[in-house]
């Protein structure tokens, strides 16, 4: 016999109240009642979920897997149900999603704040790394990726598209000189995002459409976007990085953009969520959300 819903839900409010009195107390019954529907569901289970003593109840390890699961389970259940009742603009529950630290810093999490602002009943985990996060180890919800995708049976929904800009700060190419050409880059230091960009020759476009590979030097390399631009500021040589990042320190000055007519090449940005045909309103929303706002982001194009 399967378990019912209603002591399903009981469960979950033991596990987050910590007590059987106090779930008790917020289903209006009395505690041994509780205590009869939960041993009922450990004996269908053939499990023990929550260790009891007179003084406190405690969730056993297959208890807390349990509750794990099973309250992803009942959070998306109850969206069906509001999708079904045709109240699929009420996202709810929390939504988990990961970014990378400059970008999520920036935007990811004024764009969530947004949309927490307008769904009362939504909650919100946003995860930064600049290091690609497990999706379904680390329980996420949508997560955005710059750059190439690789094989994965998750859904993608493409936001747009990253330029990329050689910048340089005025002290630093006062004194080594502004490149004219992409063949002066070879003669610059330049500032690497990780050691991905180390060694590798950088591709360039030009307005024109031409393209060349210029083979660039430097002993300087940060594994953060943050990092990166305040070596590049204190002049300590040039980087080519996301446009959207340095565009307000070019308006003021603050950096120069070099070689301005030719440009590495764009990366594109995407929206990760789990696949299948149902997918949450909190999630919809946010890819919507997503969409509107990166249109509007400077350096950044569609």
């Amino acid at each position: 016999m399967r378990p019912k819903l209603d002591d399903l839900h009981l469960f979950c409010r033991i596990v987050e109240t910590g007590s059987l009195r106090s779930a008790a107390q917020q289903v209006g019954t009395d505690p041994s009642s509780v205590s009869r529907r939960l041993s009922g569901l450990e004996d269908r289970l053939g499990v023990q979920l929550i260790a009891r003593s007179r003084l406190q109840s405690t969730t056993t390890d297959a208890g807390r897997a349990y509750y794990d699961e099973l309250k992803l389970i009942l959070e998306r259940m109850a969206e069906l149900e509001d999708d079904v009742a045709g109240a699929a603009a009420d996202p709810r529950g929390t939504l988990r999603v990961a970014a990378p630290i400059d970008l999520g810093m920036r935007f990811i999490g004024p764009w969530l704040h947004e949309l927490s602002e307008q769904s009362p009943r939504l909650s919100v985990d946003l995860v930064v790394s600049d290091q690609f996060v497990d999706f379904e180890g680390q329980g996420l919800d949508a997560a955005i990726r710059v750059g190439a995708l690789s094989d994965s049976a998750l859904m993608s929904r493409r936001l747009g598209a990253m330029p990329m800009a050689i910048v340089g700060s005025p002290q630093y190419l006062s004194a080594h000189g502004a490149p004219t050409s992409p063949d002066d880059l070879s003669d610059h230091a330049f500032i690497y995002y990780s050691g991905l960009q180390a060694g590798a020759k950088l591709e360039l476009t030009h307005k024109d459409g031409s393209t060349t590979r210029v083979e660039t030097n430097g002993r300087f390399s940060v594994n953060n976007l943050g990092g990166v631009a305040q070596i590049v500021h204190l002049g300590g040589g040039l980087h080519a990085g996301p446009l959207w990042y340095f565009a307000d320190d070019i308006q003021h000055g603050r950096l120069l953009h070099v070689l301005p007519n030719w440009s590495p090449p764009s990366y594109p940005v995407h929206m990760l969520y789990a696949s299948g045909t149902y997918v949450p309103a909190k999630v919809r929303r946010f890819i919507d959300l997503a969409v509107l706002k990166m249109r509007n982001m400077k350096g950044v194009i569609p």
